[in-house]
């Protein structure tokens, strides 16, 4: 493989790439609200919440039943002779405490039921990873009633262990990128021009074209022809991307572990998973966590996996809950019953995923030893608070 071609593709896609972000920040796109509460990949309270909004044809949108009309053609659902203005759309529709067995239980992300009886149960998915038999779980909603939809990022197909017995005829998948997007689109062609309507849904269109990498039409054809025309030294490039991106983790990963452990801190740092794991994370042990169960942890280092993939340092046990000591601490989940975010030397929280954040830390010496101390001391501060609990 030429050193040359692979060159002048980085090169020409770098000057796509470079007109893309130049024409963000001429119409003001990096000021996003989403962005600026930190509510960007927050699945309930942003993306559901936002097609709860839009969807319900009595919201306070003011648009009726025709947001709603617009989606279904989109996703090609049939709801000839349904009475779309008497339709209930609800977030986080609870099913019931998940079951032992993991085969009933759940709540579904977004829930639009028909006058007829009939419904649509979307699994909503930004950054979150499957459950254990979660989709085979709502498909028993309302039966063959209930038509399935899987909804991510760019269409990728649900795990096996989310379907569990469930097959390619159960459920439909959708994604950001296209028909969301598209609908978005629609949905704009139809508001008042200078609305507050028409704003939040462009606010929120840029949020998800941020989220999915997604260009104006014409850069995206530049970069895809860009790309044909140079098969063989993309996909090398390609090949080659995760393993730039799992070195930039791991480096940190390393160094806040040799700077724990030379800290004479109370607990002994070790690696837990591989880099590229959703859990990777540095266990905190010692003799007296051994003996009550008890471990402290710093996960994800994938930016993926839990919080969706923001860093925290957290207690890891299964058994106890803990109330919080100090204002910003909170329960998690049952194996972390109680965390804290991890931040930024900017004081933001920390997220592995964010390619700006990672091509900072390879690039910057400075940024790299702020981040390590900023992550060493806020360890140092949480064990500080917490460890005296299991003495």
């Amino acid at each position: 493989m030429e050193n040359a071609k692979i060159e002048t593709l980085l090169y020409k896609s770098g000057k796509i790439v470079g007109t893309h972000l130049e024409d963000i920040r001429e119409r003001g796109e990096d000021f996003n609200v989403f962005t600026i509460l930190g509510m960007e990949t927050n699945e309930p309270k942003t993306h559901s919440a936002m097609f709860t909004a839009l969807l319900d044809p009595k919201g306070n949108h003011y648009h009726d039943e025709k947001f709603l009309k617009l989606f279904l053609k989109e996703i090609g659902y049939d709801y000839k002779d349904e009475n779309l203005k008497l339709v209930k759309v609800k977030a986080e529709h609870h099913l019931g405490k998940i079951s032992k067995n993991f085969k009933s239980g759940g709540s579904i992300d977004i829930l639009i039921t028909f006058p007829s009886g009939r419904a649509i149960a979307i699994e909503n998915k930004i950054n979150a990873i499957d459950q254990r038999n979660q989709l085979y779980r709502y498909s028993f909603f309302k039966g063959n009633d209930c038509a399935l939809y899987y909804l991510n990022k760019t269409g990728k197909p649900p795990s096996k262990d989310s379907l569990f017995t469930l097959t390619d005829e159960d459920y439909e998948i959708i994604s950001y990128n296209k028909q969301i997007l598209n609908w978005l689109l629609q949905c704009l062609a139809i508001t008042k021009v200078g609305s507050i309507v028409e704003n939040a849904i462009k606010q929120y269109q840029i949020l998800i074209k941020k989220l999915t990498n997604t260009m104006d039409k014409h850069l995206e054809n530049n970069l895809n022809e860009l790309i044909v025309n140079n098969l063989e030294e993309a996909k090398y490039i390609h090949s080659h991307y995760q393993k730039a991106v799992d070195s930039i983790k791991e480096k940190l990963r390393i160094v806040v572990l040799e700077k724990l452990n030379s800290n004479q801190l109370v607990v002994k740092a070790s690696l837990s998973q591989s880099i590229n794991h959703n859990y990777s994370k540095i266990l905190l042990s010692s003799d007296e966590l051994d003996k009550k169960g008890v471990k402290f942890g710093i996960e994800p280092f994938s930016g993926k996996g839990n919080n969706n993939g923001r860093v925290f340092i957290g207690i890891l046990d299964k058994k106890n809950n803990y109330d919080a000591l100090r204002d910003g601490d909170y329960r998690f989940n049952t194996y972390w019953p109680l965390i804290s975010d991890i931040k930024t030397p900017d004081k933001n929280p920390l997220n592995l995923s964010s390619t700006k954040t990672l091509e900072k830390l390879s690039t910057d010496n400075a940024y790299f030893e702020d981040m390590v101390n900023e992550i060493i001391n806020q360890t140092k501060d949480f064990l500080d608070t917490y460890h005296g609990l299991f003495k």
